[in-house]
């Protein structure tokens, strides 16, 4: 029954269970009949408020004719003639004594009963108040925590087909936690028993909390009787899992008391609603280890370099040791002491009867063995990530970027913590040679070309010049009249390889170790000019495409422009003009000479005397739209300069050039892509790598190119290098040089891969002048050492040759199909469809 009173100056709620709490002996020791009722008296100042609490049976009232104040005596009672009432006997002032000491008893026990049950209240209320949000704070099926993101890599199989199984690359993780998920199926029942035999072993049959431990822990907390060692003796694995999601962390006094109230409450509430399994994988994938450590499997793979599906008992036994406190067992800085704890696992398994006496003496006896570098394999980078896990990285922050529409912080935080399964494209053979090729040791392959450079600021990196007494530092002045420091400089690198279908296979972007994350990448963000590399895919690519050209069309070695014309100034001699384009050689035959001659041999006439017929315009749309070549500039790149012989204002990167040449295997283009899928926490598709696949050449455009290419490889620019041996394929290429020798690149082709490199400044700079550097040889012989290196077990392959494609003999004087009369022949390649005119020379 729920009673109320009105008190003066406030309303005082009575529950209706304070009756149970006050039961009639208590209601007499505080001065009152049970039979008549209690006052409960509240007083503030001087005021005094009251409320009645009626007992069960109505307080009686005598009454004779009117009302009285006092009830009527009976009839035989022992009243005198006045009224008076005759004494019964006289109390002694013992008995008053202890009938005092027993009221005082009575109502201490009231109170303290009334005082429990308002604790209650206040209890109840507090709890379901503090854990308004647990259903989606404590949501283990949709549980949110920071979780490190994980690349898989696959190694393509002996066809080259990708075949091979995906192993994990890669963890991108933050530095404040490092978290790998596993389903409790992937975790080991020695590992899962570990913790329960030693963190609860009541975990299977209790329900989410021991409140014979939760009694004698608060004992030890608040009295002077220690029952445990440590205060978290009572935690439940539940009441850990709790602690561990929502870091409650509140230790000592009323705050700590209150933790383990909401603990208490919430553990209940999870053991009701989750499976013991549920609660279990969600524990054993929070724990907390050295470091930024979360997880077992996170503690597998970083302690002893395996999953935690392969441990042993004894490494199972050690993980479970190191989370009771990561400090003082920490494997490595304290390794005897992680062994006496280990021991302490052992034991209380084979006493829970987990493990067989067998079993406890063999993993008791193992020595602690934790993960360790292969020191055979030659060290490419101290940083945690490669070349192309850089480009991998920033490739998601600006996909996520797009997708969420949110800013780069909160796209790195997504990759750092979000658990992403990130499917890539790299190939972890081809990434490791590539590696050890740009390594570079001893210069093997890239002179080092040192030579002093001019800096506003010395950075902690930089190597500073001095005066000759090797103190003081050198200063200059800039061409703006800044003052300057110098520093030693030396000539970088950088190499990309693609399949043919976009995947980005490796790239190394700089020479030498790589010793920081997310440095410059020079494969895949600088842009640099292509020198003659633009030749194929500009100027003769589209005016075979076009029907223009052929094989053996006959083009002047002339200048295009004379000085005569005064239409391109000589740069060298202001005021003057001069004759455009001039070969490498700076001479003209001033002959007609075979397309496929000149393009062999790069001669920059034949060339530019192609693209001035196609148009620059429809050069520059075709590799900016078709091949994607972001970094051109319709202002100043819409020209023959930049368009054929590739003096570009910003340039192309080393995998844009590498993907450009795709079209040289079929015609098709695709997108140069890093990864392919990414997945979330849950397994659910959150993202697809942005690719786009076309044909951007007619098969048969193609095929002639890739034949015109080969002959570069054999007759041209690169044939005192030649092409790898590796599985005797054929092997496709072009050298490119730029402006004043500032960049030298090549690009090479076999039947399985094609790859770009680039050499030169990282500020621009005449490598022939300045550093006598005259060759872009190096990048062909870092090309070649690399197909050889990956090439070997590959079965052999050949370039696709299209069906609209002919072999035809042409006379090397006209350029025209070889007749009888022909005294010069040569084979060509030419479309069936487009076939050249039969030669009529000596007719």
């Amino acid at each position: 029954m729920r009673r109320q009173a009105v008190l003066s100056g406030r309303e005082c709620v009575i529950l209706s269970y304070t009756s149970v709490f006050l039961p009639a002996a208590c209601l007499s020791a505080c001065g009152e009949s049970s039979e008549t009722g209690v006052w409960l008296r509240h007083g503030r100042g001087g005021s005094q408020e009251a409320s009645l609490i009626e007992s069960k049976e109505p307080r009686k009232i005598h009454r004779s004719g009117t009302a009285q104040s006092h009830a009527a005596p009976a009839h035989g009672s022992d009243t005198n003639h006045k009224g008076k009432t005759a004494p019964r006997g006289k109390k002694t002032k013992r008995n008053s004594f202890f009938s005092n000491i027993g009221h005082v008893i009575a109502l201490c026990i009231c109170l303290g009963m009334a005082g429990c049950a308002a604790a209650a209240v206040w209890a109840c209320s507090y709890v379901v108040e503090a854990t308004a949000n647990d259903g989606e704070l404590l949501d283990l099926d949709n549980i949110e925590l920071s979780q490190s993101s994980v690349v898989y890599a696959q190694h393509y199989d002996t066809t080259g087909a990708g075949m091979g199984d995906w192993t994990q690359d890669v963890v991108f993780k933050s530095s404040n936690s490092h978290r790998l998920w596993a389903d409790l199926e992937e975790i080991p029942k020695n590992l899962q028993y570990a913790f329960i035999c030693t963190e609860d072993k009541d975990f299977e049959t209790e329900h989410g909390v021991n409140f014979k431990r939760t009694i004698a822990a608060a004992i030890n907390e608040y009295t002077p009787l220690k029952l445990f060692s440590s205060r978290q003796g009572a935690s439940t694995i539940e009441q850990q899992l709790i602690k561990n999601i929502l870091e409650d962390n509140s230790q000592g006094g009323l705050e700590g008391a209150k933790r383990k109230l909401r603990e208490i409450y919430r553990a209940w509430g999870l053991d009701n609603k989750y499976s013991k399994d549920t609660i279990l994988e969600a524990y054993l994938n929070t724990i907390s280890f050295t470091g930024t450590i979360q997880g077992v499997e996170t503690a597998a793979q970083e302690y002893f370099g395996k999953n935690a599906a392969d441990l042993t008992l004894a490494q199972c036994a050690t993980i479970a040791s190191i989370t009771k406190n990561p400090t003082q067992y920490n494997p490595y800085t304290n390794p005897e002491e992680l062994l006496t704890r280990r021991h302490t696992v052992l034991k209380n398994m084979l006493n829970q009867g987990k493990i067989t006496q067998e079993e406890f003496d063999a993993a008791d006896s193992e020595p602690l063995t934790l993960a360790e570098e292969d020191t055979t394999i030659i060290q490419t980078t101290t940083s945690n990530n490669s070349y192309f896990e850089d480009a991998l990285f920033e490739q998601l922050t600006t996909d996520i970027m797009a997708k969420e529409g949110c800013d780069k912080e909160t796209a790195q935080k997504k990759i750092y913590t979000g658990g992403l399964q990130i499917y890539s494209t790299m190939d972890p053979d081809i990434q490791s040679a590539m590696e050890n090729i740009m390594l570079n040791t001893d210069d093997q392959y890239f002179a080092a070309g040192w030579h002093d450079e001019e800096v506003a600021k010395l950075g902690d990196d930089d190597i500073p010049v001095y005066e000759d007494d090797g103190v003081t530092l050198k200063t200059g002045t800039m061409k703006d009249g800044t003052p300057c420091y110098y520093r030693k400089v030396r000539t970088q690198a950088s190499m990309a390889t693609l399949d043919f279908n976009g995947n980005v296979l490796a790239l190394v972007g700089g020479l030498g170790e790589k010793t920081n994350d997310l440095v410059l990448n020079r494969a895949y963000d600088v842009p640099r000019q292509t020198g003659s590399t633009m030749k194929p895919i500009g100027a003769y690519c589209l005016g075979i495409e076009y029907g223009l050209f052929n094989w053996s069309s006959m083009i002047d070695d002339a200048p295009l422009y004379t000085a005569d014309q005064q239409i391109i100034e000589d740069t060298e001699h202001p005021g003057q003009y001069r004759d455009w384009p001039s070969n490498y050689s700076n001479q003209y035959t001033m002959l007609p000479t075979p397309l496929y001659y000149g393009l062999a041999n790069s001669w920059n006439t034949i060339a530019v005397r192609v693209g001035d017929t196609v148009g620059p315009d429809n050069i520059f749309n075709f590799a900016y739209n078709t091949l994607q070549l972001s970094h051109l500039e319709k202002s100043s790149d819409d020209a023959l300069a930049p368009m054929v012989l590739g003096s570009q204002h910003y340039g192309v990167t080393t995998v844009q050039l590498a993907a450009a040449y795709q079209i040289f295997n079929d015609g098709t283009y695709t997108t140069p892509h890093l990864y392919t899928d990414v997945y979330d926490a849950t397994g659910n598709l959150y993202m697809e790598a942005d690719v786009t696949s076309y044909q951007a050449l007619t098969p048969q455009t193609a095929t002639i190119m890739n034949r015109l290419l080969r002959n570069v490889i054999t007759m041209g620019t690169a044939a005192g290098v030649g092409g790898p041996k590796a599985g005797g394929m054929e092997a496709v290429g072009k050298t490119g040089t730029a402006s004043d020798y500032k960049d030298y690149s090549f690009v090479g082709l076999t039947p399985y891969y094609v790859t770009a490199c680039w050499w030169g400044c990282d500020n621009p700079y005449d490598m022939r002048k300045g550093l006598g550097l005259k060759s872009n040889k190096p990048c062909i012989q870092a090309w070649k050492a690399l197909m050889e290196a990956v090439q070997g077990d590959l079965e052999y392959k050949a370039f696709p040759m299209s069906d609209g494609v002919v072999q035809a003999e042409f006379c090397t004087q006209s350029g025209l199909l070889a007749t009888d009369t022909c005294a010069s022949r040569s084979v060509g390649y030419y479309k069936a469809d487009d076939m050249p005119a039969p030669c009529d020379l000596g007719v």
